[in-house]
């Protein structure tokens, strides 16, 4: 078996995290910044480094269930990828992961850090959160 990336991209930043081999379980891989080429480039080296045969990207749906201007960008993103990659790109809800990755129990971990150092956790947790949805709905 392959492992699945999950992404959840921002303009700025994307966090990233991947599965293990049997798609029980995702782990953190880290938070990258830059311009777009720059993350696809990211991406191109994460999929050859983890064998990666499909991508689980974070789509920002309103609550009202409209695509807005970020989700427009995330279908976007998801078409070039599925044309320069050439695997799966799977969307999942993303609109609460940021509250779930704020969630009580995942600050536990995160006290004692700086404003900008638990932003960054929080995109590797929103990561982390959007494929562990994604496995759980495989199993």
């Amino acid at each position: 078996m392959k492992r699945i990336l999950g992404i959840d991209w921002g303009d700025k930043k994307m966090g990233v995290s991947v599965s293990d081999l049997l798609h029980i379980t995702a782990s953190g891989v880290g938070v990258f910044y830059g311009d777009k080429e720059e993350k696809m480039n990211k991406i191109e080296e994460l999929i050859k480094k983890y064998d990666v045969e499909e991508i689980v990207l974070g789509f920002p749906i309103s609550l009202s269930g409209e695509i807005e201007n970020q989700g427009k960008k995330i279908l976007e993103i998801k078409d070039e990828m599925e044309k320069r990659f050439k695997i799966k790109i799977e969307l999942i809800d993303e609109r609460f992961t940021s509250k779930i990755s704020k969630d009580k129990f995942l600050y536990e971990k995160k006290k004692g850090l700086k404003i900008k150092q638990k932003k960054v956790e929080d995109d590797l947790s929103s990561a982390i959160i959007i494929l562990n949805s994604y496995l759980s709905r495989l199993k």
